[in-house]
């Protein structure tokens, strides 16, 4: 009996000890819980001054996993490292599935981060099947949200508009306007993108009823902007302008000066330029519309037969590009002085499993000596039973070699049925990253900017080969005295890339582009009045 109490008193004191250790923390993690969606800054700092590494708890140290992960998110710290989210993925399944399915939908946000579209997919497909059996609208409006952007970023517009509507109707059940707002505006983008104008209208329509009854001037400002965008598309300029009218002043320069430009440029449409004039003169915040901007200065001294200053403005239009440039280069620079700013946070959360061992070992071995005790004294049958446990764990290791295998062959068949569209969408980004002027890398960065370029080369050679019928193989057979290098200048004509793209690209300047033109044409024996893209594309 003596030793029976001292074994009760043992076991005990280690409930006593885990209790107090855990309840504090888990109070910590509700209030953060609670506070992510109406105020994600007051929850990260709620979550910095708690000590990740003192969380022995696995469902605490997963929520915290979690919630850090949530909160870094929504205060637009974007982590591209998965190793602290992947804390909470390993330990919520089916029996909470809401902790499960958001776990997952931050998973598919690190590899966003990372540029893996593939696993970024591969993750929502599992938040989804988690949000569903949740039955959380907002956890389902999310990550539909998600789907729908990835879908539109690859110009799958039908497929986007269908999953935006789906996210909508999800925001809408829990009156999240916001998200609804934008959900409606991405649909009338998709529309808008597909020419079918009038639909985009009338989901441009909605969100402007709904930003209303919540006085968003921001939202209100985009959306009288895209209303107007759309018939000054039409050529419809009454309309337009009305609507950049109504576009109200939010104290924001970079959207005030916006709608001045907008305004401007009907005004020149429709030739009224001492109106375009003063809406010009109001801008005063350029940012990403100054080549723009300027190219309405440009089309106006045109239109007065001002050479002078049409030259001048050219020259502006140039300028101003580059330093976009320069100013994107600086933006970038700062993202990663953001990063390491919170590297040795992403450094504690790497080592967090590993740290709650060690401070749990005490505790861990007076129960293990505590379990063993037990079962020494009330079961003689334990030899039995750890035999059926092998047993078991054997049959169980198999099962999960024939579904790793299963999963396996399922990513490589995935794999080759998404090839063509990961080639397309990596065209579509270096296109859209390209700029004018080159001289990026830095500090004998000069062996990494080759190996992008080839592997670029030989993604556009595949893409263009796949779209034209093996173009490069026929055209070195019927003209042999083309160069590598005329070969891929061809290909980059045919990806709809613009010369100052190209210039970046061979690291030459625009002029020499021009030559490089010429030449090709003689080597491909046209004529003057020969259109050398449309030769090229139905060749």
């Amino acid at each position: 009996m003596t030793k029976f109490r001292h074994i009760f008193y043992l076991f005990l004191a280690c409930i006593i000890l885990y209790s107090c250790t855990t309840a504090p923390v888990l109070n910590e993690l509700k209030t953060a819980e609670q506070l992510i969606e109406i105020a994600p800054d007051s929850a990260l700092q709620i979550l910095r001054k708690l000590n990740g590494k003192t969380i022995s708890d696995n469902h605490n140290r997963a929520l915290y996993a979690l919630l850090l992960s949530q909160a870094l998110d929504k205060n637009e710290i974007n982590i591209e490292n998965d190793s602290l989210i992947s804390i909470a993925t390993d330990y919520f399944d089916n029996s909470d599935p809401l902790h499960a399915g958001y776990a997952w939908f931050y998973h598919s946000r690190t590899a966003r981060n990372r540029g893996n579209l593939e696993e970024q997919a591969n993750n929502l497909f599992i938040a989804m099947e988690y949000a569903e059996k949740s039955k959380n609208n907002r956890l389902l409006g999310c990550v539909i949200y998600d789907k729908a952007l990835m879908q539109f970023y690859q110009r799958q517009y039908n497929y986007s508009i269908s999953y935006f509507k789906s996210a909508a109707n999800c925001f809408e059940q829990i009156k999240d306007k916001k998200s609804n707002i934008l959900s409606n505006l991405y649909i009338g983008y998709c529309y808008l993108y597909t020419s079918k104008i009038d639909s985009a209208q009338v989901y441009y329509r909605h969100a402007e009823k709904v930003a209303s009854s919540i006085n968003n001037k921001v939202l209100l400002s985009i959306i009288y902007r895209n209303i107007g965008t759309a018939y000054f598309q039409q050529a419809n300029f009454n309309e337009a302008l009305k609507y950049f009218y109504k576009v109200p002043l939010t104290n924001n320069n970079v959207y005030d000066s916006n709608k001045y430009y907008l305004i401007a440029d009907v005004y020149i449409k429709t030739n009224r330029l001492d109106s375009a004039r003063y809406y010009l003169n109001k801008v005063d915040n350029l940012h990403e519309i100054a080549p723009d901007y300027y190219r309405l200065w440009q089309a106006i001294a045109e239109m007065e037969n001002d050479k002078t200053k049409a030259l001048f403005f050219a020259n502006k239009v140039s300028v101003v590009t580059d330093s976009i440039y320069k100013k994107k280069l600086e933006t970038s620079l700062a993202g990663l002085e953001k990063k390491y700013k919170y590297q040795g946070l992403q450094i504690v959360n790497q080592t967090l499993s590993l740290k709650n061992k060690q401070k749990g070992l005490l505790l861990l071995f007076s129960l293990l000596v505590l379990s063993i005790l037990s079962v020494i004294m009330m079961f003689w049958k334990l030899r039995v039973k750890k035999n059926e446990i092998v047993v078991q764990k054997q049959l169980l290791a198999n099962e999960t070699a024939i579904l790793k295998s299963e999963k396996v062959n399922n990513a490589l068949l995935e794999k080759q049925l998404h090839l063509q569209s990961i080639l397309l969408s990596n065209l579509n980004m270096y296109r859209k990253n390209t700029v004018k002027r080159p001289g990026l890398w830095k500090d004998g960065s000069t062996d990494i900017l080759t190996d992008q370029l080839n592997t670029f080369y030989d993604e556009l050679i595949t893409h263009v080969n796949m779209e034209y019928n093996n173009f490069t193989f026929r055209l070195k057979e019927i003209f042999p005295n083309l160069t590598e290098r005329d070969i891929k200048f061809c290909c980059l004509l045919l990806a709809n890339f613009e010369t100052g793209m190209i210039a970046t690209i061979f690291n030459i300047n625009n002029h020499s582009i021009i030559i490089q033109r010429s030449r090709l044409r003689n080597k491909l024996n046209l004529q003057t009045s020969d259109n050398l893209i449309e030769f090229l594309r139905q060749f």
